[in-house]
């Protein structure tokens, strides 16, 4: 996952020629420098990333394959570079997505498996540490985007099978309003 912090680019988790890796560097783009940060305590690829209150919240992922999805949920505070275990998802889900809601709550969508793909969407109270299922999305899909603009989250793009197989729905999903995206 990739996100920005007070200016401040993380790149956390994902594969090295090593196998799935837990690094966890920030770059600097105004010094131009990468630098190591405390590594994420579970390595994991296929995450998902969230930015709520200065803090990077890192939820399910995979470990090997498509047999090992994970619902770990662990957050990770730059201003004394730390990481916190939470409470699990309710599912283990890779190749899915999250986003930060207005409200700052974290929507987790989608995901992939053996089996397929997942409709999933789950909301995170980051104050209270505690799931909630919502409703689902109307398209079971994996290696999709979301994003947050006002007070909607659009759910962008994804495969609705497991491998490289991609889709162009777009489906908004509104978390004040208790309805399918």
């Amino acid at each position: 996952t990739a996100n920005f912090v007070d200016g401040i680019l993380y790149a956390i988790g994902g594969v090295s020629k090593s196998g799935v890796s837990n690094s966890n560097t920030a770059y600097d783009p105004v010094a131009n420098e990468w630098t190591v940060k405390k590594p994420m305590p579970t390595a994991r690829e296929h995450a998902a990333s969230a930015l709520v209150g200065g803090k990077l919240y890192i939820v399910g992922g995979r470990i090997v394959n498509l047999e090992h999805n994970l619902n770990t949920n662990e957050v990770y505070n730059p201003s004394n570079d730390s990481w916190t275990k939470l409470e699990p998802m309710p599912s283990n889900r890779s190749g899915l997505s999250a986003a930060a809601s207005s409200s700052g709550d974290i929507y987790v969508f989608g995901g992939e498996e053996n089996a397929g793909t997942f409709n999933n969407n789950e909301k995170y109270d980051p104050d209270t540490d505690k799931w909630e299922i919502k409703s689902p999305m109307p398209t079971a899909r994996h290696g999709l985007a979301a994003v947050t603009v006002s007070d909607k989250i659009y759910v962008i793009g994804g495969g609705p099978e497991p491998g490289l197989i991609v889709g162009g729905v777009n489906e908004i999903y509104q978390p004040g309003n208790n309805t399918s995206p």
